[in-house]
């Protein structure tokens, strides 16, 4: 205590007031958390010097615990298909069986009381999914605490019942959990209680601070990205709940002199700017420039001397056109059709060559002349005169009077297309409109000797000689005016590039910009002051919610847990698995870790490397492993609550079985145990040690009836002692159906009668056991109990043994199918009667009959 007293001393002063609190009253209510959060707060503000924490030395002394009883579920409606009409009843005792085949219920009671009770995973209650609609989900939950007995009644829109939390149910899936996952203990002493409580406290005052954070969203107005990097952008950008009223008000002023400045600079910077100036002017000179020059490379090829050479060239055309005709002329003079050497006649003698050459005739020079070639045109034989004709074809074709014709006309058409297009007039006044040249008119004078150069290249292919063509426009004047225009463009550019150079635009863009920014700034003011009273009041919340963090608290719950938890749980896992057999089991159980004051075990193989429990463990070991885990877990708790057991001893073999029997006999001593099984084995074994330990179990059979399933019912004939068993069937069973006999005749007597037989005959047997052979050896049970008994099997004679054979003999027939031919009917009423009342009266002596 002195420790922890020291350790709270260093804590925040409002954490010491809840722990104070907490101690004192236990449990906190709504106002003491609001008044801790304005503490917490006041603290962040530097008021409010709470006293020191200072909890006395038995503050967390063990104190006894009450006395929790299962005690029955009734009325239990819409969940799963159970339907039972009268409650499940636990009994008063500290042991109670639910026995039941599968399909009877016992689990559908099973998840209603992990529900109730909070347990691990408790998984989904569904409806009867076999019906449709169905009822509200709920049941009524008998209970007693100091034996003092209650009820309640949930549905699943109720939570947990309190004071059930304590009551703890193992089934699989719990299993499965301390095996294949982390852990956390169950149980907590008084003193971890009281740090899980505190820390559940920082975490509602957390929750709280959270929320009136979450009423803290920024208004910030966003400013205009194009004043982020001036001055009072930065600024802006860097508001925070220390910013000085000083700088807001710096910041934020503006005056007339503010506005006279911005008029100032944007009437400069109005100005077209040096270098885009110095642009402009080089672009007309380019115009003036590509103008000039196109003009005289027209006045070059329309020169009196180039237009002589083209004419020149013409008249040579001519000249070997007619040449070539004249050859023609005697080549084709005896050809049988007109136009023989004409143009198209050239352009189908060509098709010709390359049909032949590609098709006809591959590899073969055109015209292919061979005796029995064949004309590429018609495809008829060639006679010697068609040969002789396309011979002289060829020759005419390739001869020196035509090439010279051809490249005449290639030599024309050459120069002609040199002359490139002279440009429209429309082209013309568009080009002087984008080089700034003046002019008066719709139209700039050049227009007019662009005209004549137009007609002069027009005239070249109609007239005969120079003569005839217009003259050569004078260009001089113009040519020369446009070049001293485009050296002045070039003079003024280059004084621009050397102004650009010295120009303080941007400077005065900056300057601009900045006083932008403080005037969008000066607009703002009352939203910059919100937005650090903003800043300020979340400062101060979250400083305050620093002050509720839990780590130093889990940190101290770990400290302790270590102590008072972990060394005590491990030491009670060992002592369990060596209870129930399972000691040769190289597993171990080690703290993992303290999450947020939770402290986390883990089950690991001992001295195995990378390797998982569930990777090595078969399923029985699995089994047994994790019930001892959950034992050790649970047993430490300073309550003495209920053990409810959904089939403990599953993939268990002989050994664990007898072991698991006798663990929940021992946990019986001083709590509730309450067995789910349909093993008959575990059925048997639990009433023979629990007989033997005095703590002879309740055992409540449930089954499923036509209504539903879960329906409580009589203890099963093979339960049952053997002169309660004898009894039952004497006063009930023969009673029911003797009623039968009287009313309803032998068809509705007889399987009455039958089942009645088969179960005389399994109480026989019982018989022999318990009470002829001193219940020494037993089905179900391995050991062969002598002591106290061995003497008891003197009493026995030869009379005992026929009783039982003859009997046996008699009843042993209803088991079996019967022939044909001499069918056995079942012995009436009187006759059952008689041999029940001699079986009875013969236990009767035999108990009192000395050896």
């Amino acid at each position: 205590m002195d420790n922890i007293n020291t350790w709270f001393g260093n804590r925040p002063k409002w954490l010491q007031e809840a722990a104070n609190r907490l101690f004192t009253k236990g449990r906190l209510s709504e106002e003491d958390v609001d008044t801790l959060l304005d503490k917490c707060l006041q603290e962040v503000d530097g008021g409010n010097p709470a006293p020191s924490m200072t909890l006395p030395a038995d503050a967390f002394h063990a104190q006894t615990a009450s006395a929790l009883h299962l005690c029955g579920i009734g009325n239990v409606e819409g969940i799963n298909a159970l339907a039972p009409r009268i409650a499940l009843d636990f009994g008063s005792d500290n042991m109670a069986i639910v026995y039941g085949g599968n399909g009877s219920g016992k689990s559908g009671y099973v998840r209603i009381l992990k529900h109730v009770c909070g347990a691990r995973n408790p998984g989904a209650l569904h409806p009867n999914v076999f019906v449709e609609g169905g009822a509200a989900q709920s049941a009524d939950i008998k209970y007693s605490i100091d034996n003092q007995e209650r009820q309640a009644s949930w549905s699943t829109s109720d939570d947990v019942i309190e004071d059930l939390r304590p009551v703890d149910v193992f089934d699989t899936e719990c299993g499965r959990t301390y095996l294949e996952s982390e852990s956390e203990v169950t149980y907590e002493p008084s003193a971890l209680l009281f740090f899980s409580d505190l820390i559940a406290v920082c975490e509602q005052i957390a929750g709280r601070i959270d929320s009136k954070l979450g009423r803290h969203s920024s208004k910030k107005p966003q400013m205009p990205s194009e004043f982020g990097d001036t001055a009072a952008g930065k600024w802006y950008s860097c508001l925070s709940a220390t910013t000085p009223d000083a700088d807001v008000a710096t910041h934020t002023k503006w005056d007339a002199e503010n506005d006279r400045s911005v008029a100032e600079l944007e009437r400069r910077l109005a100005e077209k700017a040096p270098s885009d100036r110095a642009k402009e002017l080089l672009a007309k000179k380019k115009h003036v420039e590509d103008m000039v020059r196109g003009i005289e490379d027209h006045l070059s090829k329309l020169s009196d001397e180039n237009c002589r050479r083209i004419l020149k060239l013409k008249k040579d055309k001519l000249i070997k056109r007619e040449a070539a005709q004249a050859a023609a002329t005697k080549v084709f003079s005896g050809a049988p059709l007109e136009g023989v050497g004409t143009d198209a006649w050239k352009l189908l003698w060509e098709h010709a060559r390359q049909y032949s050459e590609g098709h006809a005739y591959p590899g073969q020079t055109f015209p292919h002349l061979a005796s029995d070639a064949k004309c590429v045109l018609c495809h008829q034989h060639l006679s010697d005169g068609a040969r002789q004709r396309l011979a002289s074809f060829e020759e005419f074709v390739k001869g020196q009077a035509e090439n010279d014709a051809k490249e005449a006309e290639k030599a024309l058409e050459d120069a002609m297309t040199a002359i490139e297009d002279i440009p429209t007039n429309q082209a013309i006044k568009t080009q002087c409109d984008a080089a700034g040249l003046t002019y008066e008119g719709d139209m700039p004078p050049m227009v007019a000797s662009v005209e004549a150069l137009r007609q002069r290249k027009a005239k070249l292919l109609e007239v005969e000689s120079e003569d005839a063509l217009p003259d050569a426009p004078d260009c001089t004047p113009w040519l020369q005016e446009a070049k001293r225009k485009a050296n002045e463009y070039a003079e003024a550019a280059k004084k621009c590039q050397e102004d650009a150079a010295s120009d303080t635009r941007p400077q005065l863009q900056s300057q601009l910009r900045e006083l932008k920014a403080r005037k969008w700034l000066s607009d703002q003011r009352d939203a910059v002051k919100s937005e650090i009273e903003r800043l300020q009041a979340v400062d101060r919340l979250e400083k305050a919610k620093r002050l509720t963090d839990t780590r130093g608290l889990s940190r101290k719950k770990g400290e302790l847990a270590e102590a008072l938890i972990t060394e005590a749980f491990v030491q009670r896992f060992r002592d369990e698995l060596t209870a129930l057999g399972a000691s040769r089991i190289k597993v171990e159980l080690v703290k993992k870790r303290v999450d947020r004051g939770h402290v986390l075990h883990e089950l690991r193989l001992a001295n195995a490397r990378s390797c998982a429990p569930t990777d090595v463990l078969s399923e029985g070991e699995h089994r047994i492993v994790s019930l001892a885990a959950f034992l050790a877990d649970v047993t430490g708790k300073q309550q003495p609550a209920p053990f409810v057991f959904d089939d403990p001893i599953s993939s268990l073999d002989q050994n664990f079985e007898e072991a698991v029997v006798q663990r929940l006999v021992c946990l019986a001593a001083d709590r509730q145990v309450i067995v789910f099984t349909h093993r008959v084995s575990l059925l048997v074994l639990l009433q023979e040690y629990g007989k033997r330990e005095g703590r002879e179990p309740k055992v409540t059979c449930v089954r499923c009836e036509p209504w539903g399933t879960g329906e409580p019912g009589d203890t099963p004939l093979f339960a049952k002692k053997p002169d309660k068993a004898l009894n039952a069937l004497l006063n009930e069973h023969l009673a029911k159906a003797r009623r039968a006999y009287a009313e309803e005749g032998q068809a509705t007597y007889a399987p009455l009668a039958k089942a009645i037989c088969s179960d005389f005959r399994i109480l026989l047997e019982r018989m022999i056991e318990c009470e002829l052979l001193a219940d020494v050896v037993q089905r179900f049970r391995r050991a062969v109990n002598t002591q106290g008994k061995l003497d008891k099997l003197a009493r026995i004679r030869a009379e005992d043994c026929k009783i039982f054979d003859d009997l046996m003999t008699k009843y042993s027939r209803y088991e079996h199918s019967q022939p044909n031919e001499a069918p056995v009917a079942p012995p009436a009423p009187d006759e059952l009667k008689a041999d029940m009342e001699a079986l009875r009266d013969w236990r009767a002596g035999f108990v009192m009959r000395s050896s």
